[in-house]
């Protein structure tokens, strides 16, 4: 364990969380009926016995495919023994997935495979069915921004974007001498702790010049997770596309029905919440001189976004049964690719990729395909010891530092102030003031000398007043400083550029602080409850 306490917070008290996903995650039916299931264990028991069932993809080769792809990256004998147990015929999985972002993307990616891992123990040890977790690597993304940035607290490092408009499938791009120097930049930007040179040296075996950004990515999640028995996969293993091309041809074949399907379900959910996929008449993509690229279809014929090339259906079905490699599904495309491979009892995401499933559940039964359970993996934000001593000094809930910090500090500056310095000494030097005017006349009867005394009396006493007023203003100045600090450094702890803190620091920042490996330790303070988001302690 790594926590000194875990607490709850409902997700509709923090920001960022969709209308749709927090009402999902709460059961109610105006959400969850857009969805094939229920993610409650009763369902993911029920379920699994059809889903291994299902028609679909060759259980036999795709089990061999992920027992042969567990060798590309570093051994491990649990992820290995893993893959093997697809072969059984009552075995299912339990499957996440994540773009292949530079040092393993921010927190919750691994916070995506900590869930699956768990949702999968926990479901084998209640049915006696093996179940496989799979992280299913997304190398064939084109957006390139999106997984070129990594940050720490107090710095991002970025890979240059080659000088090209569509840089094709990122998860193939090499790094070049340049990764070598971030990753210095890096070492330089963590923690100088006793774990930090074990750390930089997983982080410098994986991203050395030539090794590409999937394969560092998967190698470096296993360094972070070892022997936990999670299975990745390389969707862009031409075996892999080979075994999808069915749900492809299905797609080319009647691409009328998939779009009726996804935009009778998308105009409902629109009126009701909101549709987080933009729905376009093809669903795949071709990957051609490199480059990723949409098929658009126009006219009855499919044609290549950007080219002169276009094909007709026969034409197109021809082109994938020939060369099914050049073939990638779009975000539409890929879940069902997914559960057409794999007998998927549950697909774990994020908010926002809950909120996309919303949409398919048409979709799913236009394929032919038993559409899983979706759950939301764990969200959680680490508080740090400093953090929390600051957090008991203010007295504030960790929820109120999601806002504007500005705002919340101004906010505490009112409630702490007693009283107003300025007016309240202001107010004071004109009672003195008061006190000793009529005490002149009354001294200068007695002695007209005394006149400058009075007046000289009157000038100290009101001197004092003000020194001893600069002196309480410069130390509320002091205090608001320390409050303004105090703030800040909570409000970038848990919410860095006011985010959460999961979408944005690198998970290598926390194992280098508190141990390589401090996530699979982290393992026994979480659950299969990510109903709500934790707050833990470390």
């Amino acid at each position: 364990m790594v926590s000194g306490q875990v607490s709850r917070t409902p997700y509709g008290d923090l920001p960022g969380f969709s209308r749709l996903f927090v009402d999902y995650v709460e059961g109610r039916s105006s959400a969850a009926d857009y969805y094939a299931r229920r993610f409650d264990e009763d369902s993911l028991l029920a379920f699994a016995p059809r889903t291994a069932a299902a028609k679909r993809a060759d259980r036999s080769a795709v089990a061999e495919i992920l027992v042969d792809q567990q060798s590309w990256w570093d051994h491990d004998a649990a992820a290995l023994e893993s893959a093997r147990r697809l072969h059984d015929p009552e075995a299912t999985v339990i499957v996440t997935g994540q773009q292949v972002g530079l040092f393993a993307g921010p927190l919750y990616t691994v916070l995506k495979a900590l869930s699956t891992v768990l949702i999968a123990r926990r479901l084998e040890t209640l049915s006696g069915k093996p179940v496989v977790p799979i992280f299913w690597l997304g190398s064939e993304d084109h957006d390139f921004e999106e997984m070129a940035s990594a940050s720490v607290p107090g710095r991002t490092f970025t890979v240059p974007k080659p000088d090209v408009d569509n840089t094709g499938p990122v998860g193939a791009l090499p790094f070049g001498p340049e990764i070598a120097d971030l990753v210095e930049q890096l070492g330089e930007s963590l923690p100088t702790t006793d774990f930090h040179a074990e750390v930089m040296a997983m982080v410098r075996t994986s991203y050395a010049p030539g090794n590409t950004f999937r394969d560092a990515f998967a190698q470096l999640l296993r360094r972070l997770l070892p022997e936990t028995g999670l299975v990745l996969f390389a969707q862009d293993d031409p075996r892999v596309k080979r075994l999808a091309a069915p749900v492809w041809k299905r797609e080319i074949e009647n691409w009328e029905g998939a779009d009726t399907a996804l935009r009778a379900t998308s105009e409902r959910l629109a009126d009701a919440y909101h549709a987080q996929v933009h729905i376009r008449p093809s669903n795949l993509f071709m990957i051609e001189d490199g480059q990723r690229l949409p098929l658009d279809v126009e006219d009855g014929r499919f044609h290549l976004r950007g080219t002169s090339l276009s094909w007709d259906r026969d034409e197109l079905v021809a082109r994938l049964e020939a060369k099914p490699e050049s073939f990638s599904p779009n975000v539409v495309l890929r879940p069902l690719t997914q559960d057409w491979l794999f007998p998927t009892v549950a697909y774990v995401g994020g908010p926002g990729e809950t909120a996309y499933f919303a949409q398919y559940q048409d979709v799913y039964a236009w394929a032919g395909i038993p559409m899983p359970a979706i759950v939301p993996r764990t969200s959680l934000t680490l508080i740090e010891p400093g953090i929390r001593r600051s957090l008991d000094r203010l007295g504030v809930p960790t929820t109120a530092f999601s806002g504007d910090p500005d705002a919340l500090f101004s906010q505490l500056a009112r409630e702490r102030m007693e009283f107003d310095v300025e007016a309240r000494f202001g107010r004071t030097i004109g009672e003195v003031n008061k006190l000793i005017a009529p005490l002149t006349p009354e001294v200068v009867r007695v002695d007209a000398s005394l006149k400058k005394s009075v007046e000289a009396t009157r000038a100290a006493l009101q001197n004092e007043i003000m020194r001893l007023r600069d002196r309480v203003l410069k130390a509320d100045r002091r205090n608001r400083d320390q409050l303004r600090q105090q703030v800040e450094k909570v409000a970038e702890g848990l919410f860095p550029n006011g985010r959460p803190q999961e979408r944005v620091i690198s998970p290598l920042y926390f194992a280098t602080k508190y141990g390589p490996d401090f996530f699979v330790r982290l393992m026994e303070d979480l659950d299969t409850d990510t109903r709500s988001h934790l707050l833990i302690d470390l």
